[in-house]
């Protein structure tokens, strides 16, 4: 008899417990997400592929409208979604410790020269395939194989409004990184995460039909190194990216 007392105590609480974690079947925890915050009505985050995060403890976190994140959080994808204060989202529980803002950097639709190297131009050893496309603003994620750890940067995108790649309509943006402040301490291979306002861009690019949704295609061209004189920039160029122009 006390032996079946127990196990019933015992199933009680494993069924809270479960209760409390959320279906392990669809309970995630994601790290290191972009991310770019809303404050009205209440304090959001908008996500990569159109989700939006919230809770009620985050209503108490110190953040800016528009900020650009990268930040880890818990949810479980079996929830609905909650409309509250006239705004739809995903309950998740959002980290506040982890946030770290993303520098945000400009973009011109004027191409410049793009064979000279800029005074203190920098090389990039990779632009990695990882990116993401929230509220307007493209997050890139850079490596540089020699940053100095007190080393300040600028970055910085280009592109010519009117020209595209053949009848696909391709775009070319050209990324160039300027040393703002250099460190005489020995540097490393450091990823650099780096968010661009391409909202103009998207509004009035030329799009592509994919499914019946308006797609915009370009690709990111990066200085990865220059000629033996120094006077000639040598470009890699990423895979195309494609966005939807509709997105969040």
């Amino acid at each position: 008899m006390k032996r079946s007392v127990i196990y019933s105590v015992l199933a009680i609480c494993l069924l809270m417990l479960s209760s409390c974690l959320g279906d392990p079947a669809t309970s995630l925890t994601l790290a290191n997400q972009a991310g770019v915050i809303g404050l009205q009505p209440r304090k959001v985050v908008y996500v990569k592929g159109g989700d939006v995060l919230s809770s009620e403890d985050f209503q108490k976190a110190n953040v800016d409208d528009g900020e650009c994140i990268l930040f880890d959080y818990a949810i479980d994808m079996g929830l609905g979604d909650v409309t509250e204060d006239g705004i739809t989202f995903k309950t998740a529980t959002i980290y506040e410790n982890t946030i770290t803002e993303v520098d945000q950097w400009p973009m011109f639709n004027n191409l410049g020269d793009t064979t000279k190297p800029a005074d203190n131009e920098l090389t990039l050893s990779l632009l990695q395939s990882r990116y993401a496309y929230i509220r307007g603003k493209l997050f890139l994620f850079t490596e540089m194989s020699n940053h100095k750890p007190a080393q300040l940067d600028s970055f910085a995108l280009s592109y010519n409004p009117a020209q595209s790649i053949g009848d696909e309509k391709i775009y070319d943006f050209y990324l160039r990184t300027i040393c703002l402040e250099d460190d005489t301490l020995s540097g490393r291979s450091m990823i650099i995460p780096c968010a661009f306002d391409i909202q103009n861009f998207v509004d009035a690019a030329n799009v592509s039909q994919e499914d019946g949704t308006d797609v915009i295609r370009f690709r990111i061209n990066y200085v990865s190194g220059f000629d033996k004189d120094t006077t000639k920039c040598m470009w890699k160029s990423s895979d195309v990216i494609k966005i939807e122009k509709s997105a969040n």
